[in-house]
């Protein structure tokens, strides 16, 4: 008896679906891929709980006759695509044919579509199971496409879906990436019939990005614009003063379809390193126009990675448009500028780092003292066990009785804070005089109020100003000089990305309220370039060495180093 045996074509299509279909959001960036492939003006999302419930999208396209209605739910049935050579020449977003079946074999749909001339429409219903019912409808006007109770028939899958807000912050992530990457399309986005997202047609990218992240947001970046007969490359880069704590708001589009690349990212990180601290992230949103020819999209079940046929030549140009764009003034040749197949461009990498970036002391080793500095021992010991001395405004020598101890200022007070945010000792909520208000892009703005009883745990007191404001009326003192946008914003990420990992976002989870606590500290917690007199150097230790853990910051990294006389010795060769 054979052991080998086709397997049914509806477990062929939920294999399908486990590969392209991830969570809700995957279903609504498949659907309006479609729409923009259509020719679509306007597109409208509309979800229920998070979009395990109800997603709709409905495009005034222009649709498709009543044979197309019923082919299109066949497997690999596309218009875009119709030979080998079509697979190195795609300029359409979906073009595999699997994303209706896949989600047919996974939920219950229901398909109304019209062609512009038709004057009856056409309508497919498949229930749960899975019979096709194909009727007559009004025409359409486009297509609008019910999907409900996605995963109904796999609970397995349907079990590692998140809470209802994060699956919605996924799906505002799809959304808002493709209104980006489409201006000229009007987007409409609506959770539990509340409007969430109503972008219109915009004149520019520039119009769309202050549409969709708010012109607070906007202001805090530079326009990206370099182009060449075969490569384009536009965008926005944060400047020196809007970096992150973490990589939130980092996207990049190939050809319009928002993607991963590595090449790309690092382009973009080695274009800043100048201006960039080492625990800082820029924010950027890249647009890439190449020819479809060198790029293949088809690598990933998702379409949601590429590669690049020259990838060096695309991280040259990419590199020299980001720096160009921090540099004002700056134009950096990429030779030939007709090709992406330059060579020689070392532009951005040519600069050498500026002196006062250059580290004073390694991470485990001190410099050699400057005469400025008083001698630090008298016949072998330390005589003054209360004084420090800056060394170059990010780390504190303090003479003991043993040696040297050396201190990370930014991450003693970095753990400090942390305990104290996270224990709320010592931490007094005060209300402020003219209240801050804070302008978010919408993802952020959604998780942020959902989360405002976490935030009131830790001081910080908000209320919903609608239209994607927050309103902050009290503060906890630590606070009180915090860059406190940017704040809110790396909270937000880590929300996002803790409940994404299957962490519980509430208030009485501890390794999320941990998460969250850290990110507070870190933005309060003194910088190098805020040095410390020695009273508050020495209040300091003394808050250091009653935490729990005064050896390392939240995130792992040493508070402080020890060198003993014995160390010091063996350094000099004298023992």
């Amino acid at each position: 008896m054979s052991r080998i045996a086709v397997l049914p074509d509806l477990l062929i299509n939920k294999i399908a679906a486990g590969e392209v279909i991830e969570r809700p959001a995957s279903v609504v960036r498949e659907l309006i891929d479609n729409a923009i492939d259509a020719g679509a003006s306007e597109i409208n999302v509309q979800v229920l709980h998070g979009g395990k419930k109800l997603i709709r999208v409905s495009d005034n396209g222009y649709g498709m006759s009543r044979d197309d209605a019923a082919m299109c739910f066949e497997r690999h049935a596309t218009s875009k695509i119709s030979s080998e050579d079509d697979l190195f020449d795609i300029s359409t977003l979906g073009f595999r044919g699997e994303a209706l079946p896949a989600i047919a074999s996974v939920s219950k749909v229901t398909l109304t579509t019209s062609a512009s001339h038709d004057d009856v429409g056409v309508k497919v219903e498949i229930g749960a199971d899975q019979k096709r019912d194909i009727s007559d409808a009004p025409p359409a006007g486009g297509t609008d496409v019910e999907i409900r109770d996605l995963f109904y028939n796999t609970p397995a899958r349907r079990k590692f879906l998140k809470t209802n807000p994060t699956e919605l912050s996924h799906i505002i992530g799809t959304v808002v990436n493709k209104a980006f990457a489409h201006p000229e399309i009007a987007f409409t986005l609506v959770h539990n019939k509340n409007i969430v997202l109503n972008a219109a047609p915009a004149s520019d990218r520039k119009e769309r990005f202050s549409q969709l992240y708010g012109n607070e947001m906007a202001d805090g970046f530079v326009e990206i614009r370099k182009d060449s007969k075969a490569v384009k490359v536009t965008g926005f880069i944060s400047t020196p003063d809007y970096t992150r704590a973490s990589r939130s708001h980092q996207t990049i589009f190939v050809n319009k379809r928002p993607v991963k690349n590595t090449t790309i990212n690092h382009a973009v990180y080695h274009a800043c390193r100048e201006v960039l601290s080492k625990d800082r992230h820029p924010a950027y949103f890249v647009f890439l126009e190449v020819d479809p020819a060198v790029v293949d999209v088809n690598v990933h079940p998702a379409k949601g990675e590429v590669k690049f046929e020259r990838p060096d030549d695309i991280h040259r140009f990419v590199g020299a448009a980001v720096y160009e764009a921090l540099n004002p003034g700056v134009e950096i040749d990429v030779s030939p500028p007709s090709s992406v197949k330059g060579s020689g461009y070392s532009g951005y990498s040519g600069h050498k780092p500026k002196e006062q970036d250059i580290p004073v002391v390694s991470d485990s080793v001190p410099s050699a003292l400057n005469e400025s500095q008083t001698d630090f021992f008298s016949s072998g010991m330390a005589q003054d066990v209360s004084t420090f001395f800056h060394i170059r405004d990010s780390f504190i020598a303090k003479v003991t009785d043993d040696g040297i101890e050396l201190i990370d200022q930014h991450a003693a007070h970095e753990r400090i804070l942390y305990e104290k945010f996270l224990k709320k000792v010592e931490v007094e909520s005060a209300p402020l005089f003219l209240p801050l208000r804070i302008e978010l892009p919408v993802r952020d703005y959604q998780l942020i109020i959902r989360h405002k009883e976490m935030l009131q745990g830790f001081g910080i007191d908000i209320d919903d100003f609608g239209s994607n404001n927050i309103i902050i009326r009290a503060l906890p003192q630590e606070l009180g000089k915090a860059d406190m946008k940017g704040l809110i914003m790396d909270i937000s990420a880590g929300i996002l990305e803790e409940s994404t990992s299957g962490i519980r976002s509430d208030r009485n989870d501890e390794t999320f309220l941990k998460s969250i606590a850290a990110r507070i500290a870190c933005h309060k917690s003194v910088r190098g370039s805020e040095p410390l007199n020695n009273h508050e150097l020495s209040q300091m230790m003394a808050d250091l060495d009653r935490t729990e853990e005064p050896d390392k910051c939240p995130h792992g990294r040493p508070t402080r180093v020890t060198i003993t006389i014995n160390d010091l010795y063996k350094m000099f060769k004298r023992k």
